[in-house]
């Protein structure tokens, strides 16, 4: 590999700019898997924690109550939601922009 091709994985700005990005993407990971665990222990509280969503004795019935609770907890999630996708795509542009620059950079020094 040239050195050229190695210099945008060095850019102290890019690996912060990704780490950064990368921590959104896990928030929001966290944050949609906490709702679907509260939907679940919502839709049926009577039954054990060994009984869940991917159990051979899942209905039909349990699986409409726990889509109807996931529905719910998102609705009311949105606003955070919405702020870290938003926050996302933010930071997704400016990656893309550096990388713009980093090309025009090269180019011009070529």
């Amino acid at each position: 590999m040239s050195a050229a091709a190695e210099s945008p994985v060095r850019d102290p700005q890019l690996l912060r700019m990704r780490a950064a990005r990368d921590h959104t993407r896990a928030t929001i990971a966290l944050i949609n898997q906490r709702l679907a665990r509260t939907a679940e222990t919502r839709a049926l509280p009577e039954l054990p924690d060994t009984f869940g969503r991917h159990a051979s004795d899942w209905t039909r019935r349990h699986e409409d109550q726990f889509r109807r609770f996931l529905s719910e907890l998102t609705n009311d999630a949105r606003h955070e939601l919405g702020a870290l996708r938003a926050k996302l795509q933010r930071q997704e542009a400016a990656i893309a922009a550096h990388h713009i620059r980093a090309s025009k950079r090269k180019d011009a020094i070529a």
